[in-house]
């Protein structure tokens, strides 16, 4: 889903209209948020088999964490091969 798409279904839902918020979006709540972010970034075939939304919730963030983990910075990475070539 692109950022535009998300901010055009969260305009559509809010019945004051897009006018009521001035430059901002409309706010959402936190569930749905979510909940588009599992179907972007798990896709929207991913499910959860635990009994309770809040455990699933659990479930959804600890697959997105482990399928896009946090990417060094390339400054670190060239401090650290720099480190590594003074002490030896």
């Amino acid at each position: 889903m692109k950022a535009e798409e998300f901010i055009k279904i969260v305009e559509d839902m809010d019945e004051r209209g897009s006018e009521y918020y001035g430059i901002f979006p409309p706010p959402t709540n936190a569930q749905f948020g979510l909940n588009v972010l599992i179907k972007h970034f798990l896709g929207g075939d991913w499910y959860s088999i635990s009994t309770s939304v809040t455990q699933g919730n659990t479930e959804a963030i600890y697959d997105i964490l482990k399928k896009y983990p946090k990417r060094k910075n390339i400054i670190e990475i060239f401090k650290n091969l720099l480190a590594e070539r003074i002490r030896t």
